[in-house]
């Protein structure tokens, strides 16, 4: 039987039996210590991160991104960079947070052909209404502030919102194609509130 050829390190010129077992420490030196978490656990690590980032309070450079877009309501990254004294990795990151803690909307946008980010500003409700200080004692009596606030919107209240998405074609619950959606928008471009009576109409859509 053949004597196993013996194999020479690169690293540090010694020869071993076994190079696979052979722990340098030139290349530990030259490459850095060799990273024995498995993805699972780099991936938790990621998360816990990311649950911090949720939590925490902004910083300063954050909250004055925050302003910026919030004053403008909406504009596009390259804007952005003009008007703060960031580069894109560093403002990135921080839009990151932002839209993480919901402070703001990122959307990727086709312009010019290049996709870019355009960042849009997420009004605040909780300081104008506060419903600790709203007297709502019934379904009907709930049902008419949520409509009176938001403009008689039938999304708000519609009993059909877990059928209704972007690929559902039947049953008109899609909201390119909504009976009750459509009928709002044209009673309300013509000035009138337009509130439907879901109780009314929802035995027809039961078995659907």
């Amino acid at each position: 039987m053949a004597k196993k050829r013996k194999e020479v390190c690169p690293y540090c010129g010694k020869t071993f039996a076994y190079l696979s077992r052979h722990k340098c420490k030139i290349k530990e030196r030259v490459e850095g210590p060799i990273d024995d978490k498995t993805a699972s656990t780099r991936r938790i690590e990621r998360i816990e991160e990311r649950k911090k980032d949720l939590n925490r309070n902004l910083r300063k450079d954050e909250k004055i991104i925050l302003n910026i877009i919030n004053k403008e309501r909406n504009l596009y990254l390259k804007d952005l960079l003009e008007l703060v004294n960031k580069n894109q990795t560093e403002l990135e990151e921080i839009l990151d947070i932002l839209a993480l803690q919901s402070k703001i909307k990122i959307k990727r946008e086709l312009v010019v052909a290049s996709w870019t980010k355009h960042l849009f500003a997420i009004d605040d409700y909780e300081e104008e209404v506060d419903p600790e200080k709203v007297n709502v004692n019934t379904d009907k009596e709930r049902q008419d502030f949520v409509w009176g606030m938001y403009g008689y919107i039938p999304c708000f209240i519609c009993p059909f919102t877990d059928k209704c998405s972007d690929t559902n074609e039947q049953n008109g619950f899609n909201p390119q194609n909504c009976n009750f959606l459509s009928e709002w928008i044209k009673l309300s471009l013509e000035g009138i509130k337009h509130k439907i009576n879901f109780s009314e109409i929802i035995g027809n859509y039961k078995d659907k």
